[in-house]
């Protein structure tokens, strides 16, 4: 069975690109079944066509992309944010593990998209990790959502502990006082998505919350972390000087 879809943004050559991508190469695989240049068109057009999916443009005139969200109390149909630029926005979007096109966009991208759909987890994680990224927007970052092999797990980034990396495979293993979580996100990736006035990159292949710190070893140039982890710090980093005067600010 096809995907139904709609795609909402208010502009014209960014739904025809979609749309013809969607037509040209996935034909069968997903049918557009309306495009609309606003939200208000948007809220009546998935009355009417139930879409299984929106390609949803972030930012609007007079309504944006989070508008239309918080126009429905449930959601029951998946959403790919759609954003011409990073944004404040895509932080969050990142965190709630949603996915996101970038424009300009590439037909590969939606093919991911698609594969991603058909692979989705239950429509009720879909609606928990719109729940994640309301309450990122509304409070601040708050938790990330991982999606493993069941569907997805939440972590309250005050509780990581450190995240690795080092196995050259791109993943990234997170560390909490209750868990051991591998994320397909690249260090760098997670640097970015961690607040910086907690966590500390002190090597190449890793993060530190520097509220976990017990101690520093000099001569080792390792960090002791409350779980008694030692983490090694590289000198391209920090030195001792440096590293105290991070962890203690």
């Amino acid at each position: 069975m096809k995907i139904k879809a709609i795609i909402v943004d208010d502009d014209f050559k960014s739904r025809k690109l979609i749309k013809d991508y969607c037509e040209e190469y996935f034909s069968n695989k997903i049918e557009i079944l309306d495009d609309c240049e606003s939200v208000d068109n948007a809220i009546f057009s998935i009355e009417k066509n139930k879409p299984d999916l929106v390609f949803l443009d972030i930012d609007m005139p007079e309504k944006n992309g989070f508008d239309l969200i918080n126009h429905y109390s449930k959601i029951v149909f998946e959403i790919v944010f759609v954003t011409g630029h990073s944004n404040q926005f895509i932080k969050a979007i990142d965190c709630g593990a949603l996915n996101y096109l970038m424009k300009p966009i590439n037909p590969l991208n939606i093919k991911s998209i698609i594969e991603n759909f058909e692979n989705r987890d239950s429509a009720e994680n879909s609606k928990n990790r719109i729940a994640i990224l309301k309450e990122n927007m509304e409070k601040g970052t708050k938790s990330i959502a991982f999606p493993d092999n069941d569907g997805f797990k939440i972590v309250i980034i005050s509780e990581i502990l450190y995240c690795e990396t080092g196995n050259g495979d791109g993943k990234c293993k997170i560390t909490t006082p209750n868990d051991n979580i591998v994320a397909s996100k690249a260090l760098n990736k997670m640097s970015e998505l961690l607040p910086n006035d907690i966590f500390l990159k002190v090597s190449g292949s890793a993060i530190i919350n520097k509220n976990f710190v017990k101690s520093f070893n000099s001569k080792k140039s390792v960090l002791i972390m409350k779980n008694d982890y030692q983490i090694k710090v590289s000198d391209k980093f920090y030195n001792k000087t440096n590293l105290m005067n991070a962890i203690a600010n």
